[in-house]
């Protein structure tokens, strides 16, 4: 793990104590990944992140032209407060019952 301190609501903490939480325009999460997977793979600023997310620049600029956001947390305010298996109407609409016809 790095050495590597980040400030986060006025709480300074490793970013190995840290996760990028990815959310749909929509405000539901979508994805999440460890900010901190050792010294060669350290991902400490939101395009750090976004790039290992999509590897693509396309891909990276379809997210953001689509408004899908990425916010740093600490892993405890994760596990506290996302749901990453939530699903809204936005996003998962659910199909429509069918009457047998």
């Amino acid at each position: 793990m790095s050495t590597l301190l980040v400030q986060i609501d006025d709480q300074t903490l490793p970013l190995s104590k840290c996760v990028w939480v990815e959310y749909r325009p929509c405000g539901c999460p979508c994805g999440v990944m460890n900010a901190d997977w050792g010294d060669d793979m350290v991902y400490a600023t939101e395009e750090q992140a976004r790039r290992e997310m999509y590897p693509l620049k396309r891909e990276r600029d379809k997210s953001i032209k689509q408004g899908f956001a990425l916010k740093l947390l600490t892993f405890t305010n994760y596990r506290d407060t996302v749901d990453i298996t939530l699903r809204c109407e936005t996003c998962s609409p659910q199909p429509e019952a069918s009457d047998g016809r």
